[in-house]
């Protein structure tokens, strides 16, 4: 089989790039999942498979083709490799090589490509573009980066990626040295390069570049939030209006990528363009437009509406903002991932009675988004997401009986949060609910909490042991019988505790006169001491 495995390991190589960050993530997790020793119940079928499970946030079924690596099987949503299958492959590779040496075999892969980008040939040399002169004004920036991004390389999805961030740091080399121009400047950098790959992606049909995006939109972001913290000069007047006047391109134009240009118009209008009168006349724009459409009967498109509503928010007209997120969100409940943003705008602004009111319009929503939603992983995603923003510590002092609401209604992806909230309120009843609700096993129970419960209020904890003694005996193996047994000896403490030892002697002799014909369970209960041994 280590032939095979080699082979499938020169096959993963190849089809990893090193220089792409996506596989650079893929990898890393892969890698985590298999340190942490999430791969278990690993199967060889020589000389094609190797199978297993992988436990993340839930167990998958991962199947390696040594073959064919590309038609390797996950029962994760994630097309082609996996971090799952990544695992996999680290765990049966670590038996006979070594794990770390093929990781830095991968990554010196990238050094061949690093000193080939950095050879010119003499044509690029005398065509480079040339770096603006800010004393020329914005016309000479949008020249210069237009003319950096003319050679990206388009022939396919892995190359843009590449190219576009070779040619965003390019940009980047050339950053005013006056400090107060270096956020403006990055952001018009990021801007640029966002507008001209989304036009790239439309007319090639590339779906895949999610991730470069999102790189784009956190340069923007941590460019504004810069510029949000100084006051502008006035010389900045004619970029800034020209990022005003230009911003509907993101909500107007067609993108594979929606969500990415909506969240960088929300940004450029939550941070930048602060003025009360912009913001106004901005949702007089989008108000006509709506109100245009209506009357004409024509298709009024969600990105105008979202643009609507995210301005109806600036101007602090949640009336209208949640009417709207309501009526949309019943049609398509992904809509909802946009909530965090607008939760956590208002936990910075610590405007709480608004805060509580978009929270309780994302928890109306929560049951319809989990239901349209199929991936486990994206419900994962979302609960994290949603928790970062609403600010649990300051939620919990302010109204914890709305923070309680909101563990309940992400359970089961919040059952960790809420379960951690219920003991350190002491609300052991609510905390016992919990574990039936999850139909964890006592064994998965935190026993630390499970002691300090049975000392404060033992009553609590009975139904769980009782629960618990029922599954194993149903079980009818030796293992089973002596974890029963083990119990059985913890709930009789309990009754004693409560001195309740009749109710435990009714309940135990009805358990054996029960089990009579169970003889390993009734013999378990002798070595247990439970029964009297005659």
């Amino acid at each position: 089989m280590s032939d095979q495995l080699n082979n499938f390991s020169k096959e993963l190589q190849a089809n990893l790039h090193p220089t792409s960050e996506y596989h650079q993530k893929l990898v890393q997790k892969g890698l985590l999942l298999y340190r942490q020793n999430h791969v278990y119940k690993k199967q060889y079928n020589p000389p094609t498979y190797i199978s297993g499970k992988v436990q993340d946030v839930i167990p998958v079924d991962v199947t390696l083709n040594m073959n064919e690596p590309l038609n390797s099987q996950c029962s994760c949503p994630q097309e082609g490799i996996c971090r799952h299958q990544l695992a996999l492959f680290f765990s049966a590779y670590s038996e006979n090589s070594s794990v770390f040496e093929w990781v830095q075999e991968w990554k010196s892969q990238d050094q061949s490509f690093d000193i080939l980008k950095t050879v010119k040939r003499a044509s690029d040399l005398l065509n480079e573009a040339v770096p603006p002169d800010l004393s020329k004004g914005i016309d000479a920036w949008l020249h210069y980066f237009k003319q950096t991004f003319e050679d990206a390389n388009i022939s396919n999805e892995y190359f843009l990626e590449t190219s576009v961030k070779r040619n965003y740091r390019r940009l980047l080399d050339f950053i005013p040295v006056e400090r107060e121009w270096k956020p403006l400047y990055r952001l018009f950098a990021a801007y640029e390069a966002l507008k001209w790959l989304n036009g790239v992606c439309v007319e090639n049909e590339f779906h895949g570049l999610s991730s470069l995006f999102d790189f784009l939109l956190q340069e923007a972001e941590e460019s504004l939030n810069q510029l949000s913290v100084t006051s502008a000069p006035f010389a900045f007047d004619p970029y800034i209006q020209y990022l005003r006047d230009d911003s509907h391109f993101l909500i107007e134009s067609s993108s594979y990528f929606y969500s990415s240009l909506f969240h960088f118009y929300r940004l450029l209008w939550s941070r930048l363009f602060r003025s009360s009168s912009w913001r106004h006349d901005e949702w007089n724009r989008w108000n006509e437009r709506l109100i245009h459409d209506i009357n004409t009967k024509e298709k009024i498109e969600i990105p105008n509406i979202m643009a609507f509503i995210h301005l109806s928010f600036l101007e602090e007209d949640d009336d209208r903002a949640l009417s709207f997120l309501k009526e949309l969100m019943n049609d398509d409940p992904t809509l909802i991932l946009f909530m965090p943003f607008w939760i956590e705008e208002l936990k910075i602004q610590k405007a709480f009675q608004r805060q509580y009111r978009y929270i309780n319009c994302a928890l109306a929503m929560l049951p319809l988004f989990f239901q349209d939603t199929n991936s486990s992983y994206e419900r994962q995603s979302f609960t994290r997401l949603f928790l970062q923003s609403i600010g649990e510590a300051a939620l919990m002092e302010k109204n914890p009986y709305l923070l309680e609401k909101v563990y309940r209604g992400l359970l089961p992806y919040s059952y960790y949060k809420y379960d951690s909230y219920l003991f350190s309120q002491k609300k052991f009843r609510e905390w016992v609910e919990l574990q039936h609700l999850s139909a964890k096993e006592i064994d998965l129970i935190d026993k630390e909490k499970l002691t300090i419960i049975a000392k404060e209020a033992p009553q609590m904890v009975m139904p769980l042991y009782h629960e618990a003694i029922e599954h194993l005996i149903s079980s009818r193996n030796r293992s089973s019988y002596k974890k029963a047994v083990r119990y059985l000896k913890k709930l009789r403490t309990v009754y004693k505790k409560r001195n309740r030892m009749l109710d435990w002697d009714r309940f135990f002799n009805h358990l054996v006169n029960r089990t009579k014909r169970l003889r390993a369970f009734q013999e378990e209960c002798r070595k247990g001491k439970l029964i009297d041994v005659e």
